[in-house]
Formats: C-alpha cells, structure tokens, sequence
C-alpha cells in the first residue's frame, strides 16, 4: 500500500518551500516597484519646478 502519509508530507514541504520563495519575491518586487514609482516622481517634480530657459528651442522641435 502507498505511503500517503509521507506523500503528503513531501508534498506539504514543497508547497511551503515554494510559497516561501514567491512571497520573498513578491515583497522584492513590491519595494522595486515603489522605488521605481519614487524615482519617477521625484524627477517629474524636477522638471515642472525647474525654470523653463529652453522653452521657445523645445517648441521648434516639435514642430
């Protein structure tokens, strides 16, 4: 008769492993992502608080 028992224990420890890894990761990804979200929001607030001295040549070009 098949050890279900063991199987299932071997099953659980595999689960438990991998959810493990996926949430090390999931909460790696959620801090890159508000990193990358920060970086662009700094710079965009750079920009629109910066003077505008190259206005009239930024006009030409998009033309």
């Amino acid at each position: 008769m098949p050890d279900y028992k063991a199987m299932y224990y071997h099953l659980a420890g595999r689960m438990a492993t991998a959810i493990d890894a996926l949430e090390a990761t999931t909460n790696a990804l959620v801090d890159i992502t508000e990193k990358l979200k920060l970086a662009q929001q700094s710079t965009e607030e750079m920009f629109i608080s910066s003077p505008d001295d190259n206005e009239d040549s930024l006009d030409n070009i998009s033309e």
